[in-house]
């Protein structure tokens, strides 16, 4: 997405059409279970849009309908999408990234057979990283985050969440907001960011051996600081998993979300059940993270919930273990999101397109249910941010994707080529 000088003026404030648009992608269709084809989850050709600005200070969708149709209302001004692909903005709902250092050679180590468990004796794994972030100045964090956040904005991510967890320390854990605020401000027009707390990511090198002491300072110190910062986090994310945090350690970092105004998300079954989902569906979690071990009670109450589960296919690439079970959660009636996982330890990589590819050849997901893991129920896997409902629909708020195909089969098809977004509503102002 080039960096070209957007409209200002009067368009910022008038009824626009957006016309000539090759496949309109509305992500109406139900946001549970199977969706065989593309036209289940709504999808028009030679479609036209009319959207306004005013939707709580954004734009909003004020007429959709076929092109030339004659109660289309009247417009200030005319985009031609040249016949390009129109979606609900991609929404990548599960980030790390914000951190500092490289662990490439970690990653090759492992493919050589080294244990993860010896590479975190020689220093590596996330304690490597949490020392460089904590050394890293705010500047040098914003801008090699930048870069990344760069690359998912070129590929048509709208919405983007961003989890702290690099610090584990109040200082480091704040700087990384500050870095999230200076990202924020950056890439203003371009993309939402919603940022997520996670000092329950591990236990730092200070509290080794006394994970309820860590505990306690996150609940006592670290959030309430978190939460009273200029630009502070929507949720409190923890990972609840054998050797990094219990369910009695979640609740305890739950609880105090709660009492500070904060969602609560959750890393579970990740490498071992240990009863982390039953915890957040009980506890009202807004999504639930990885779930490679979900048990078949698990989906099944999943699948009862209004919790969205979160697949992350690239991670599971990353590591060589099994995807979660994503087709059989949605079998199964349950939200399903999909997100990138973007971090330095399982899942290096920005690559929305091969996200969608793999939930579809290794994940077994239609196209279709693929596209509405990064709209609609990623939207709300963050909690519908500014209303933005992952779809494109009368009366609701417009957030659009257009990329430079005439279709989105092609988003599939072509395996590992990165599908670029077309810039021309940006520039414009709009959505």
């Amino acid at each position: 997405m080039s960096r070209t000088p957007r409209m200002t003026g009067p368009i910022a404030r008038r009824r626009v059409a957006l016309t000539n648009i090759g496949q309109l992608v509305t992500c109406t269709g139900s946001e549970r279970g199977p969706l065989p084809t593309l036209p289940d989850l709504g999808v028009l050709h030679d479609a036209e849009l009319v959207v306004r600005h005013g939707f709580e200070g954004g734009w909003e969708v004020v007429w959709l309908g076929q092109a030339g149709a004659a109660d289309r209302p009247a417009t200030d001004a005319t985009i031609d999408l040249g016949g390009r692909t129109l979606l609900p903005g991609l929404v990548d709902c599960h980030t790390h990234l914000v951190f500092a250092g490289d662990r490439s050679h970690e990653f090759v180590q492992r493919l050589s057979g080294v244990p993860y468990q010896e590479i975190s004796r020689q220093g590596g794994g996330i304690a490597y990283t949490v020392a460089q972030t904590r050394k890293a100045t705010l500047p040098e964090l914003v801008e090699t985050s930048a870069v990344r956040l760069r690359a998912l904005c070129d590929q048509g991510a709208r919405v983007v969440e961003v989890k702290t967890g690099y610090g584990l320390d109040l200082q480091t854990e704040l700087k990384i907001l500050d870095a999230i605020a200076a990202l924020q401000a950056r890439f203003a027009g371009d993309v939402e960011l919603v940022a997520t707390a996670m000092p329950a990511h591990a236990v730092p090198a200070e509290f080794r051996g006394n994970a309820d002491g860590y505990v306690q300072a996150v609940c006592t110190t670290i959030l309430p600081a978190m939460a009273a910062h200029a630009h502070p986090p929507a949720f409190v994310d923890v990972f609840v998993e054998d050797g990094y945090f219990s369910v009695a350690h979640a609740h305890a970092v739950a609880a105090t979300a709660r009492e500070l105004g904060l969602g609560v998300k959750a890393h579970v079954d990740e490498f071992v059940d240990i009863g982390g989902l039953q915890w957040a569906l009980q506890t009202g979690a807004t999504s639930v993270e990885h779930l490679l071990q979900t048990s078949a009670a698990g989906i099944e109450a999943l699948a009862a919930s209004d919790t969205v589960a979160v697949g992350l296919p690239l991670t599971s690439v990353f590591l060589r273990e099994p995807l979660a079970p994503l087709r059989t959660l949605v079998d199964a009636g349950a939200r399903v999101a999909l997100a990138t996982d973007c971090n330095p330890g399982s899942a290096m990589t920005t690559s929305m397109t091969l996200l969608l590819q793999l939930a579809v050849l290794l994940g077994r997901l239609s196209p279709a249910e693929a596209l509405r893991g990064v709209t609609r129920t990623a939207a709300l896997a963050l909690g519908q941010p500014d209303g933005y409902t992952g779809r494109i629909a009368v009366g609701e708020p417009f957030l659009g994707t257009v990329l430079d195909l005439p279709t989105v089969d092609a988003l599939f098809y072509n395996l590992g080529e990165p599908v670029r977004a077309w810039d021309g509503l940006l520039r414009a102002g709009i959505g």
